[in-house]
Formats: structure tokens, C-alpha cells, sequence
């Protein structure tokens, strides 16, 4: 009898999660249902401040701000899922849902407005939170620890980019999804019915379209399986031929998106990232890193640099958690191993990539560190609620407090664009990107002396950077500097000879100095590199009716309005040089359309009242020259008394 207690008291600390009952987490309704408005509200109102920042100019314009048109047209939904996030056949990476939700965006605010892109993300955090309670509590952690785990994690510093920052929306819906489809998978192998078997599936497709990291969620669904599911009564891992089905889904899911990324990324050939076993190797430190900022979280930024300290001091912890691991009888010893599995499988994806210009950034910590806080939670005993119930809550309060404070005032970071390349450099003075892109920032506004000193400060720091000599080239030809300008586009194209935005400013410099004939070279070279480059094709189509290739400017104006349909300028550049080949009706029907686009057009009332008068209809452009007289076209007003008698 002595022996059978002492059996009976040893069980309960080493059950497993799935040895709970079915049910078990549904017990006590209302304190659920309680606790999950209290997740919900937390981050949402933590985060609600940022409905009042604008763009940081770091990604989000070149994925939002210069892709209005594509995401403002519900028709580009299907196409969303075979173009690269940025769109333009310059990046590697492929997240159509986020894409997707730019243009929903769009749709339910009206327009391009940053308050409705930090709203989304604000919502989607608050659902993923009480997503992640619900996950916790599938996994056995009891309602009070399932509650202040989820609230610390989501109050952490560590994860402000993901939500501050609007271009992090890809690893926002990553989560989400992922965490969705675990809870499916969990209520499927428990419940039996086949309408969470779908669920799952549903989840898993639509996480790997957010974001590639998804890829490795099968490895930690059938660890769950083998480690929390099946019985080792035999000492044999036997897999159901039942859920071979559910492997074979994910096969199917995996291909259709593989084709279609293949698809999207075909052609990409400007993207500087490299991926592989070398970044791989460079990022292993990610782990100590990543833990440091976790666990001692002081070292925030909105452009982070891999540091000693956080290296020592991530060791350190690695060998505490170690000693956890070991000396916790609490839970088995693989579902341990499952909670670490997690954050290592998820953060592969992540030390695979390395941009040549940052080491890392934040929001890739977000979906891998879910299986830290799942490991502390099993770790911790169960009967410290028990024993002071009320030093509990004080403790577990006062970490929310303290984490969401720290966390408000890091997300000012991410108010605009100067704020957060002030920030930036702040914590990471040897950053050349960050001192770039300040200095397009400053550029934007106007203060070009300031743009300068940054881009000659990033050219310090490192000498072989394409974009800033770019940037400082473009900035030359603003100010009239035009040898200095042309110097900086050459030798950016020297350093990045596929880069077509150098080869265009060239062309634009060109075209200042009064070098028609050597503009139009490389604005050709710009096309050449980047088919769809509206600019180029309307810039040298200028080009070629100045010097009187009239046919060959139609060719580009006619290319430049295939590729956008309301390109005003293109169709009135157009129909004036159909005007003087003598086509006067494609002429008048290309000034039809920009009065159609602006019915306040003066120079298209001109334009057209002009054509009719060639054509002799005197009639028909007297109205037309009175209407552009009255829009304010002094040229009007000088010739309206020729039709009108």
C-alpha cells in the first residue's frame, strides 16, 4: 500500500498536457470568458496610441506608400499571390495575405491612411493574445498562469516592432494563424471531429501564405503528436494511417504554395539578401541574443546590432534554462523538449536570412518565443498561487505595469519617419542604412544640407553602399550640382550594376544638363533591368520628341498608360504629339480622357480647343478655350478671340 501511494502522489507531477481532461479547459466559463476580454483589451489599449503615428519610412513605404495604386484596385486580389511582397521584382520575400490586408485597408478607410494600417495591427494583436490563452490552456497551464503569461508576453518591449511598426503585419498574421492552427490540431487529435481536422489544415495554408516561417509548423504538429498524443505502452512510436491524410494536406498546401512563390519570385534579380548555410552560421548568436532580450529586456531598438553583452548574458541563460530543464520533474521530459523544439524550429527561418546592411530585427522573436513562455509555464509549480495567492498577483501586476510602460514609451519610436532613424541612431551609431535612410527622410522635407551629411555619413561607415550613393546623387541633382550628381550615380552603378534606379537619375541628370542624347541610353538601360518602370518609359518618351522621334514617343506614352491607365500626363504628352503629326482625333481623344480624370484641366480645354480649331471646328473650340480661360489658362485668353467671333 506504502508503494502504491507513493505512486499515485508522483503521478500527477509528470502527467502530460493531453492526459487532461477533454473538457478541461472550458471548466469555468465565465472566468474564461473574463480573462479573455481583460487579454484582448490590454495590448489593444496599450498600442492604441499608434493610430496617430504615420509611416517610418523603413519598408513601409516601399510596400504601402509606393504600391497605392496596386492595393487601392480589388481587381490585384488574385495577383497578390505571384508578385513579391514589395512588388516590384526586388525582394525575396512572399507574403500575399499581408498584401491582401494593405488592401482591405484601403478599402474600409477610403484611402491610403496610416491610422486604419496601425489599427489592423493593434486588432490583430489583441486577437492573437487571446488566441495564445486559449493555446495555454489546451496545454494544461491552469486559467490564473495562462492569464499573466499571455499578458506579459504581449506587454514585452521586445515585440513593439511587431505591432508599431506596419510593415511587421506579415508576422502578426503569421502568429495568429499558427497559434489558430495548433488549437485546431490540439481539439482535433482530442475531440475526434473532422471540422477541426479542417480548421487546422485551413490555418496552416493560409500561415504559409503570411509568411515562409510556416513552412516549419509540420515538424512541431507531428512532435505534438508523437509526445502528446500517442501512448507508449509498447515503447513503438506507431502512426495511425488516419493521419497520414492530414500529412498529405500539408504536402498539398506546401506545393501549391511553392508554385505560386516560384511564380511571384521568378525574375527577381535586385534583391541584396543572401540565404544559406553561411547567414546561418553568422546568425547562431541569435539565440543567446534573442533570449538576453527577452529575459533582461534593456537593450530595445528599432534597428537592433548583435552585442557582447547580450551574447554573455544570453549564455548564461541558455545554461540557466538548462539546469531548469534537468531539475523540473513536473512535466516529461519530451514535452520540455517540445517547448524548446518550438523556438528553435521557428527561429530557423530567420538565421537563414542576412540583409547586407542590419544584423536583425525584433519581430522575428515573436512567433519562437512562444515556446519560451510555454516552457516557463510548465516549468514553474503550480502551487505558488496556492501558497500566496495575493503576493501572486501583486508580483504578476506589477510586471504588466512595468513591461507595458516600458513598451508605451518604445513604441513613440515609431511615430514618423525622422523619429525612428533619430532613435535609431541613438542606440546604433554605426549604422549606415539608418544615416541613409534619415537622409531621405530629411531629403523628403526638403532639407537637403542635413540629407547630405547623412548620406556622407553612411558612405563613411560603409564605403560600398550602392543605395547611398544613389541617394546623395539624386540629392546633388535637386540642388544643381549636376557633375557631383552624375559622379554618385555612376559609381553607385559601378557597385550594383542591376540596380535601375541609378541608371534612370543618370538620365534624369542628363536630361538637366541639356545631354538628350545621353539620356535616352539610360533611361533604356533603367527599362532594360525593370520592365514596368513607368517613369523611365514617360521620361525618355519626352526625350524622343524633343529630338523628334515623335513615333517613338507615342510607343513609350502608349507603354507608360498600358501600365497605368490614369497616368494623366502621359495621355496629354501623348495626344499634343499626336497633334503634331497631324492624328488630331487620337489627339482630341487622349485630351478627352484627362479632362475625364480632371474635368479642371485647363491645359486639356487648350489643348483640344486648339485641334478643333485645326480641324475647323470653330464652334467646339471656342467652348473649349472659353472653359480653359475660365480654369485660369492665360494661353487660352490670348487666342480664345481667334475662334470666338
Amino acid at each position: 500500500m506504502k508503494k502504491n501511494k507513493q505512486s499515485q502522489k508522483y503521478q500527477p507531477q509528470k502527467r502530460k498536457a493531453s492526459e487532461v481532461k477533454k473538457t478541461g479547459y472550458l471548466k469555468n466559463s465565465k472566468e474564461n470568458i473574463l480573462f479573455i476580454i481583460i487579454i484582448f483589451c490590454v495590448p489593444v489599449l496599450l498600442y492604441l496610441q499608434t493610430l496617430k503615428f504615420g509611416f517610418t519610412n523603413f519598408d513601409d513605404d516601399l510596400i504601402i506608400q509606393n504600391n497605392v495604386k496596386f492595393l487601392s484596385n480589388t481587381g490585384n486580389f488574385f495577383n497578390s499571390f505571384i508578385t513579391d511582397q514589395f512588388i516590384d521584382k526586388e525582394s525575396s520575400f512572399y507574403r500575399p495575405i499581408g498584401t491582401i490586408s494593405y488592401m482591405l485597408d484601403i478599402q474600409l478607410s477610403g484611402g491610403n491612411n496610416p491610422w486604419m494600417y496601425h489599427l489592423s495591427n493593434v486588432l490583430l494583436l489583441g486577437f492573437i493574445a487571446c488566441s495564445l490563452y486559449l493555446l495555454l490552456r489546451r496545454f494544461g497551464i491552469s486559467p490564473k498562469f495562462a492569464l499573466f503569461g499571455t499578458l506579459i508576453f504581449y506587454a514585452h518591449p521586445l515585440f513593439v516592432s511587431t505591432t508599431a511598426h506596419l510593415p511587421n503585419r506579415a508576422e502578426l498574421q503569421l502568429s495568429l494563424f499558427s497559434i489558430l492552427s495548433f488549437i485546431f490540431l490540439i481539439d482535433f487529435l482530442q475531440k475526434k471531429k473532422n471540422v477541426f481536422l479542417v480548421l487546422h489544415w485551413l490555418a496552416f495554408t493560409i500561415a504559409i501564405f503570411c509568411k515562409e516561417t510556416a513552412a516549419f509548423l509540420p515538424f512541431l504538429y507531428i512532435m505534438y503528436y508523437l509526445i502528446f498524443i500517442i501512448k507508449k505502452r509498447t515503447g513503438d512510436f506507431h502512426i495511425e494511417k488516419k493521419y497520414v491524410f492530414i500529412l498529405i494536406s500539408y504536402g498539398i498546401s506546401g506545393l501549391v504554395w511553392f508554385w505560386l512563390r516560384h511564380k511571384a519570385l521568378t525574375g527577381v534579380t535586385n534583391s541584396e539578401e543572401t540565404f544559406g548555410i553561411e547567414p546561418f552560421l553568422t546568425n547562431l548568436r541569435l539565440i543567446p541574443e534573442s533570449l538576453a532580450k527577452f529575459f533582461l529586456p534593456s537593450d530595445i531598438a528599432p534597428m537592433p546590432a548583435f552585442s557582447w553583452f547580450n551574447l554573455i548574458a544570453g549564455s548564461v541563460i541558455i545554461v540557466l534554462l538548462i539546469i531548469l530543464f534537468i531539475k523540473n520533474k513536473q512535466r516529461v521530459t519530451g514535452e520540455k523538449i517540445f517547448c524548446i523544439a518550438w523556438f528553435l524550429i521557428l527561429l530557423v527561418p530567420s538565421m537563414l536570412y542576412k540583409h547586407p546592411h542590419f544584423d536583425y530585427l525584433d519581430h522575428r522573436f515573436f512567433l519562437p518565443m512562444i515556446g519560451i513562455l510555454l516552457f516557463l509555464l510548465f516549468i514553474i509549480p503550480a502551487n505558488w498561487i496556492n501558497k500566496s495567492q495575493v503576493r501572486f498577483y501583486v508580483l504578476m501586476i506589477f510586471i504588466v505595469i512595468g513591461l507595458s510602460i516600458f513598451s508605451f514609451i518604445k513604441s513613440h519610436s515609431y511615430k514618423d519617419s525622422i523619429t525612428f532613424y533619430n532613435a535609431a541612431i541613438a542606440h546604433n551609431t554605426k549604422s549606415a542604412i539608418c544615416y541613409n535612410n534619415r537622409g531621405s527622410a530629411l531629403a523628403t522635407q526638403g532639407m537637403y544640407d542635413q540629407a547630405l551629411s547623412d548620406f556622407n555619413k553612411a558612405i563613411e561607415l560603409e564605403p560600398d553602399f550602392a543605395l547611398a550613393y544613389k541617394n546623395r546623387g539624386v540629392t546633388y541633382n535637386v540642388k544643381g550640382m549636376y557633375k557631383q550628381a552624375l559622379d554618385d550615380l555612376k559609381k553607385a552603378i559601378v557597385l550594383k550594376p542591376y540596380f535601375p534606379e541609378a541608371f534612370y537619375y543618370c538620365g534624369v541628370v542628363s536630361s538637366n544638363q541639356g545631354s538628350y542624347d545621353t539620356g535616352i541610353p539610360y533611361y533604356t538601360k533603367a527599362i532594360e533591368l525593370n520592365p514596368v518602370y513607368v517613369n523611365a518609359y514617360f521620361n525618355r518618351a519626352n526625350l524622343y520628341c524633343i529630338e523628334g522621334s515623335f513615333e517613338k514617343g507615342i510607343t513609350d506614352y502608349s507603354q507608360v498608360i498600358a501600365l497605368m491607365p490614369d497616368y494623366m500626363q502621359a495621355y496629354l504628352n501623348r495626344g499634343f504629339t499626336y497633334s503634331s503629326l497631324g492624328s488630331y482625333d487620337n489627339a482630341i481623344l487622349d485630351f478627352s480622357k484627362v479632362i475625364k480624370l480632371k474635368p479642371d484641366n485647363a491645359d486639356a480645354y487648350y489643348e483640344r480647343g486648339q485641334v478643333y480649331g485645326k480641324q475647323g471646328f470653330l464652334d467646339k473650340a471656342c467652348e473649349d478655350l472659353k472653359k480653359s480661360v475660365d480654369l485660369g489658362s492665360q494661353r487660352a485668353k490670348d487666342i480664345v478671340g481667334n475662334y470666338c467671333k
